[in-house]
């Protein structure tokens, strides 16, 4: 631009801010022709796709560079590059890209600092559903449209829709392509506006898609305005991170000093971070954007969500994002300031302003989106601390032992939670493929994974009791398995082995139950329902049904009879549990008396040690459990 055009452009911001402008100056010149002309020359020329091909004929970037000798290779990789610049499938100058970018755990170190799953040493980290943040995805489409448009610089983004995760689920590498064309040139201002986008491969439909737009000089054109912060709570941000009230590692810890969260709003400082730690190979990545910080705008809107609604949130995108100068220096404080401008029933949408450290706007955000989920705090907390929380509840049932634990857990206090992000957090790498191979009857699937999460916080509140000690085994460390007469048992855990309970695990509908103790358990739940007119005939002889008449008068409510025939069968099955033989024969096991507190006594066909089983109702279901300690007289 001409020096007259550079004041007409300062005078018109001049006349929709106030004194308290961005600096508006020439942009800084991406790199990315330079860029581009060195791999180019060190690897055959790029060939254009053609329609049906299987293969493209080109060489591989990253291929090129690694045949270059040990010096070559050095002063490459210390040059400021564009750090998702990968496989170039299609490059036609100045019109459009497709390029494809490995996703590698070992090489995108940040990837393991935003990870949904917290088991940090007890499971790998494919494991732990590590995602690529949505501001990283901005990153990856900006280096691709840039290459586009060389010599001109970034100044903004537009209309972000982000669909679904990119996520790395058990694999350590993950292909993505992303494309950039369709560029769209503002005559007037010398503005390129380029759609892009990121696809998983295989996937038809984009992650998350983008118009990335391009100029000679920063432009101002979006406005943004800020009420007063109200109904002020503070909050350091060193204590977010602490309890993990924000899942993000180090590399995304941005937000720093005290938070404020208003009513409406929020403002807070973000810290520029060093980028020689997000990349193994690339110790100066050449970034359009600053990733990691813009992380942290996403980390307050959330943290807002949890203050205000107890609600986690995940962005979803936003409608535009203004640049007005280059990235502060690594190691700058820049105040943000956040006004929630929508909070709806699933959605919340706030306008962002962030500073450079010394005054001036640094860039501006607006409509930025949100995703939200209520979650019950109970879920919130073993998320985030998953050795110090338990996603089931404490039972009370008679008669047992001060030292035994029941824990119950219904679907009702899961809703909202993925299934399958609940599988990672319990279950042991050796248990994971037992729960997909269960995906084709959802609810078989379901009530398994209920009731290995009850019983795995039985055994960890157990531990914990016997060592005395607040933090417990992360559900992970150890397997739930069966024995050879199907009982459940624990495994993976011989240091413990004199610690470890026996255990019975039970579970009805939407619901589990478990117990462990230091000795041998039964634990059954049922739901009470009308049965077939013949139920009680099967599963009794004809002195049990004498017995049943004498203490359930026949002409009773139909409501009474149908819990005492639960509370029958639910004993036949604790002790069926109990002695490792299942209820294959209900006759061979002969009620021989009933309290009138649910207590019912049992013999064993072959044996002569009576079996004491304790019923209780909870709402519309009986639980009953072995005893030992009860007599009925």
């Amino acid at each position: 631009m001409t020096t007259e055009a550079t004041k007409r452009q300062f005078e018109f911001a001049a006349a929709l801010e106030n004194d308290n402008l961005p600096v508006l100056g020439r942009m800084y010149e991406v790199e990315a022709a330079r860029e581009l002309e060195m791999q180019e020359s060190i690897e055959a020329p790029v060939q254009t796709l053609q329609p049906g091909a299987d293969t493209p004929h080109t060489l591989h970037s990253q291929d090129a560079v690694d045949n270059l000798d040990d010096r070559q290779n050095a002063e490459f990789r210390n040059e400021m590059v564009m750090p998702f610049i990968g496989q170039i499938l299609q490059h036609i100058p100045g019109e459009s890209i497709i390029i494809e970018r490995v996703l590698n755990l070992a090489e995108d170190l940040y990837l393991a600092d935003h990870a949904f799953v917290h088991a940090q040493g007890v499971k790998p980290l494919a494991a732990c559903l590590p995602v690529l943040p949505m501001t990283f995805s901005l990153e990856v489409m900006a280096e691709a449209a840039a290459c586009l448009v060389p010599g001109f610089g970034l100044i903004g983004l537009e209309d972000i829709k982000a669909t679904r995760w990119i996520e790395l689920a058990d694999t350590d590498k993950l292909t993505v392509r992303i494309t950039a064309g369709q560029m769209r040139l503002d005559p007037d201002q010398q503005i390129y506006r380029i759609e892009a986008a990121i696809y998983i491969v295989g996937q038809t439909m984009p992650a998350i898609s983008a118009n990335v737009v391009f100029a000679s000089y920063y432009q101002l054109d979006l406005t943004v305005g800020f009420t007063q912060l109200t109904g002020v709570k503070q909050l350091p941000a060193e204590q977010v991170y602490q309890e993990r009230h924000m899942f993000h590692g180090p590399r995304l810890q941005c937000l720093v000093g005290e938070i404020l969260l208003g009513d409406h709003g929020a403002a807070g400082e973000l810290l520029t971070r060093s980028a020689g730690n997000l990349f193994r190979s690339a110790p100066n990545p050449q970034l359009l954007l600053d990733p990691a910080l813009l992380d942290g705008v996403g980390q307050l809107l959330g943290i807002w969500a949890m203050e205000q609604r107890e609600r986690s949130a995940f962005p979803i995108g936003f409608k535009k994002l203004e640049l007005y100068q280059p990235t502060p220096p690594a190691g700058t404080r820049v105040p943000v300031r956040i006004e929630i401008t929508r909070d709806e029933v699933k959605t919340l949408h706030a306008d962002i302003e962030i500073q450079d450290g010394a005054g001036n706007v640094w860039m501006r955000i607006h409509d930025w989106g949100m995703w939200k989920f209520r979650w019950a705090q109970k879920l919130l907390d073993f998320r985030r601390l998953p050795t110090q929380y338990l996603v089931s509840d404490p039972v009370t049932l008679p008669s047992l032992a001060p030292a035994t634990i029941c824990r119950i857990l219904s679907s009702s206090g899961l809703t909202g939670f993925d299934a399958g992000l609940l599988a990672r957090y319990y279950l042991h790498m050796d248990e994971f493929p037992a729960f997909t191979g269960k995906a084709g009857i959802p609810q078989r699937q379901h009530q398994w994974l209920l009731g290995r999460i009850v019983a795995k916080d039985a055994v960890r509140a157990w531990i914990a009791a016997c060592t005395h000690t607040e933090e417990m085994l992360h559900p992970a460390s150890f397997t739930i398995e069966n024995d050879e007469r199907g009982q459940p048992v624990v495994r993976r855990l011989a240091a413990l082995e004199p610690l470890l309970p026996k255990i019975s695990i039970a579970h009805c509908e939407d619901r589990a139950i478990a117990i462990a103790q230091t000795g041998p358990v039964g634990v059954d739940i049922e739901k009470i329902s009308s049965r077939n007119p013949g139920f009680l005939e099967t599963i009794t002889s004809e002195a049990e049904r004498a017995l049943f008449s004498e203490h359930v008068n026949m002409d009773d409510s139909s409501e009474k009879m149908e819990e005492w025939i639960t509370r029958l069968w639910c004993a036949k099955e604790v002790v069926g549990k109990l002695m490792g033989t299942g209820v294959t024969v209900p006759r061979h096991f002969e009620v021989t008396a009933i309290a009138i507190d649910g207590t019912i006594r049992i013999l064993p066909q072959g044996s002569d040690r009576p079996v004491f089983v304790s019923t209780t109702r909870d709402n519309d279901f009986i639980i009953a459990h072995a005893i030992t300690r009860a007599r009925i007289a």
